[in-house]
């Protein structure tokens, strides 16, 4: 695909050069050379003319991938989307808006890491692989809707746990590599069978990150997809989630990272900028790429050699005509 960006509005050149032809098509009516000479002088500027039309035009080719520097981070977002996520003691509204704000935040403050987005309710999903396009992320996250209240069946932590792994998997085989990780939940596990797995077994292919903690002990009102409230099941009782930070300290310990409420903003921010601080650059190939590059040096050298030809042929006609000068001189004093 091909762009243009000119040096001037397309119009005005096109008014620019068009006078210019026409007072070329002027100079030669209006020529005493022989009509051969006048012309081939004619055919020469208006090349000249064109292809300065050209360049002036500024095409470009819109190419893919390049080697572009980047920060060496991984950054990998766990998002708990269950019921319990929706409910209202969130530190502005609901837990998953503040979850979704602070995932923001985190991917504004490590500019040029690689995001990675995984979301789990009763089954885990890698939604966005690791990426440079924050932008991507951030759409997929406002694609997240209140999930189906009789389609849930209890929420446990253990459920995005080999989608986890293999992600971390992958970034680990890449070289000069840190992978971070942030796993934001209320913590809250209802599932009665959870399962035995630990997030010990990953904490070796992790190098930073946090666990964030949304809710509050006193716990929140939450409404289903159709904005009504949820109860508990067999009762007039609204339902209530409260968060479980023992949980949640559990699986900061067990990955070797730090254990943070929401609430804590400011440790957040001192952490981030360690974690840009510690980071390197690596360059890769990057084939997402797009961009458009200027092509109209091409055009250069054919403008070039018409220029000194056109130079060389007036050279050679003032000589020509010094001569004739010099000669009729020389016959008038004889």
């Amino acid at each position: 695909m091909r762009n243009l960006n000119p040096v001037l509005p397309v119009p005005a050149l096109i008014a620019a050069f068009a006078a210019a032809f026409i007072i070329l098509l002027i100079v030669w009516l209006l020529s005493r050379e022989s009509r051969i000479k006048s012309t081939f002088a004619l055919v020469r500027r208006t090349a000249i003319l064109a292809i300065a039309f050209i360049i002036a035009l500024r095409p470009m080719k819109e190419e893919y991938g390049t080697d572009v520097s980047l920060s060496n981070l991984d950054v990998l977002f766990v998002l708990d989307t269950t019921l319990s996520m929706w409910a209202d003691d969130g530190p502005v509204t609901t837990r998953i808006k503040a979850a979704k704000t602070d995932i923001e935040n985190i991917m504004e403050a490590l500019p040029g890491a690689n995001f990675g987005l995984i979301t789990f309710q009763n089954k885990s999903s890698v939604v966005s692989p690791f990426t440079q396009d924050s932008e991507a992320v951030i759409r997929y996250l406002n694609t997240i809707k209140v999930p189906d209240r009789y389609y849930l069946k209890g929420s446990s932590m253990n459920v995005p746990y080999y989608d986890i792994e293999n992600m971390l998997v992958s970034s680990d085989r890449k070289e000069n590599r840190q992978t971070i990780i942030f796993f934001l939940s209320d913590g809250e596990d209802t599932n009665p069978n959870p399962g035995p797995y630990t997030y010990e077994e990953l904490g070796f292919m992790v190098d930073g990150g946090a666990v964030i903690g949304y809710g509050t002990e006193a716990g929140g009102e939450m409404m289903d997809e159709y904005g009504y409230n949820v109860y508990f099941s067999g009762s007039f009782n609204k339902g209530v989630s409260c968060i479980d930070e023992d949980n949640l300290e559990k699986i900061a310990d067990e990955l070797g990272i730090e254990y943070l409420n929401c609430t804590e903003t400011d440790t957040l921010s001192d952490m981030l900028e360690e974690v840009m601080e510690g980071s390197g650059s690596v360059t890769e190939r990057n084939s997402d790429y797009t961009f458009y590059g200027d092509t109209y040096f091409k055009y250069v050298p054919y403008l070039t050699a018409l220029l000194l030809l056109e130079l060389f042929i007036s050279i050679r006609n003032n000589v020509k005509v010094r001569r004739i000068h010099g000669k009729n001189k020389s016959r008038k004093t004889k």
